[in-house]
């Protein structure tokens, strides 16, 4: 089994891939985001579910070591994507904003969908999380948005005037206890096409950053993404 340490163990996450680790691979070392950061030498993958703010200690906790990252933290800034860039000189690093393989697929259908209906259907996404979430829109939202050209327009108020063709409505609704959800709308004449994934729990990207792990360990240094784990 790979043989993995955690990074932001005392996370929500973190504690769930604790609990899936058993059978799945060979948990050596979690941390939390303030620990003491020396890593076993054994360890092959790092699995991170923390928050940017931790990310120098991550720095930290892999530098000067191969190992390789797997990341699913969101709610990333400039200096963080800088961070990404500098590790993969030196580590393989697997990024994803989410850990679901369904979440993918989804993606990959919105490009067939837009490629096919061109024009004529303008669209909308609206995403649901829990009301503790911090960022807006969420970084699978962000992402799934890099398949549509056009200006975005984040939620309407007021008297706003008639929709500006291209233009992608974007939505963001927060509360309760919601995993996750994103909705892709192409709005035509006379018909509707919607695109939905819904996440029923948290244990879904737990397994698939488990599987991230599995696959991201030993390759050369460099990005990585769901898209090349699923081709």
């Amino acid at each position: 089994m790979t043989r993995v340490a955690i990074f932001g163990a005392e996370g929500r996450m973190g504690r769930l891939l604790t609990t899936e680790a058993e059978g799945r691979i060979d948990l050596i070392q979690s941390f939390d985001t303030e620990d003491e950061l020396t890593l076993d030498p054994s360890v092959e993958v790092v699995i991170d579910f923390s928050l940017p703010s931790a990310w120098n200690n991550l720095d930290t906790l892999i530098r000067g070591t191969g190992v390789a990252l797997v990341s699913g933290t969101t709610g990333l800034g400039e200096k963080e994507i800088a961070l990404l860039h500098q590790w993969k000189a030196n580590h393989p690093v697997f990024y994803s904003s989410n850990m679901s393989v369904g979440i993918h697929v989804l993606g990959r259908l919105m490009e067939l969908a837009s490629s096919m209906l061109g024009e004529n259907f303008d669209r909308e996404l609206i995403e649901f999380h829990h009301g503790n979430k911090n960022d807006s829109p969420s970084g699978t939202a962000l992402s799934l948005l890099k398949n549509w050209d056009g200006d975005r327009v984040f939620g309407r108020n007021g008297n706003i005037g008639k929709r500006k063709k291209g233009s992608v409505g974007v939505h963001s609704v927060r509360g309760g206890d919601v995993t996750g959800e994103h909705h892709l709308y192409f709005l035509g004449e006379g018909e509707r096409l919607t695109l939905s994934h819904m996440a029923t729990n948290r244990r879904v990207f737990a397994l698939g950053a488990i599987r991230a792990a599995d696959f991201v360990a030993g390759k050369p240094s460099g990005m990585y993404s769901m898209e090349d784990m699923l081709e």
